[in-house]
């Protein structure tokens, strides 16, 4: 297991550099590129049904688990180079610990796209226009220091036969269309945190990735960077996908058959050769306090997608609603 990468000119720690894929050393400014993230090998799947027996549980460093007392979220981080603050809700109130063993680790990462100061100007763009925010907000909300954090998603690819049935109105009638076809589904993503999937903001930031982009895993790209801990298993993610994937199956049903217009649909899928991958996915985070309420505003890393809560004033409204009324009369 290798430790953390030391600066070749003067010895410091180095640490990942989002949005350059490179080494950075903080004390001399020395840069090396890391040769993962700019490669074109592609993150290569394994069989489901040896993932317990296959699965890599060296993550080529020397890791703690620290989890969160104020909101309960955990994350995985670099022994030496833990940063003992919650990305999640800023909080200090973070207790490490060895990581139990059989932790697995990654198969591939995507590489941040999206810089930090990038990142702050995404956020201010956003919100202006939020329509209801307070006129200080921006004042209040730390617009300057986002967090990054990994995020644990998996993908599935599986080879389908599906057979339908439904109904397609012709004039007054209800005639029946059934079919079958067989479809390879490539890469659908499962988001692997219960934190992640029980806030409705968070996911929507977190469904944006471009899987297809993620290189071979690399210890560098955690260097001074957390990732959280998957909370949801693989055989959990793949047992519970058929919400998710009903709505996949209806979209190929309505392109395969040619009828936009099919309703009362009901499906039955046979699954064949199913395959994984477990990678990483880079997000910003900014957590702020506002009148006493904590806000979470989630930034994809790699696509620039934003979203999250924020707070509202219907006397900020009030005020905008009036300028916009006397400037659209010239008053």
């Amino acid at each position: 297991m290798t430790q953390d990468r030391k600066c070749p000119s003067c010895g410091a720690t180095l640490t990942y550099n989002p949005g350059f894929n490179t080494l950075t050393c903080a004390s001399c400014g020395y840069k090396e590129t890391i040769a993962e993230l700019v490669s074109k090998v592609p993150v290569e799947e394994k069989k489901f049904a040896e993932a317990e027996s296959a699965a890599n549980t060296d993550w080529g460093m020397e890791t703690e688990v620290a989890t969160c007392k104020n909101c309960g979220g955990v994350t995985i981080q670099s022994k030496l180079q833990l940063s003992g603050m919650c990305p999640f809700c800023g909080s200090t109130m973070v207790e490490a610990q060895d990581p139990a063993e059989g932790i697995m680790a990654p198969m591939g990462v995507i590489p941040f796209k999206i810089t930090e100061k990038r990142a702050g100007f995404i956020y201010k763009d956003w919100l202006k226009d939020r329509f209801l925010a307070p006129e200080l907000l921006d004042e209040n909300s730390r617009l300057d220091k986002f967090y990054p954090l990994y995020i644990p998603l998996y993908t599935f690819d599986v080879l389908t036969d599906i057979e339908y049935d439904a109904r397609l109105r012709e004039g007054f009638a209800q005639v029946p269309r059934r079919g079958q076809f067989r479809h390879q589904i490539d890469d659908f993503p499962v988001v692997a945190s219960k934190t992640l999937t029980s806030n409705e903001f968070l996911m929507r930031v977190a469904k944006d990735f471009r899987s297809k982009d993620a290189k071979p895993y690399t210890p560098d790209a955690l260097a001074g960077f957390p990732c959280e801990h998957y909370s949801i298993s693989l055989k959990d993610a793949w047992n519970n996908i058929g919400g998710d994937l009903r709505g996949y199956f209806i979209s190929q049903i309505l392109k395969e058959s040619g009828e936009p217009l099919l309703s009362n649909i009901k499906t039955n899928v046979k699954y064949y050769d199913l395959k994984y991958k477990y990678i990483i996915a880079p997000i910003w985070l900014n957590s702020f306090i506002y009148e006493g309420k904590r806000y979470l505003i989630a930034i994809n890393g790699q696509t620039g997608t934003i979203d999250g809560k924020w707070p509202m004033s219907f006397g900020t409204f009030a005020k905008k609603a009036a300028s916009f009324i006397l400037d659209s009369y010239g008053l």
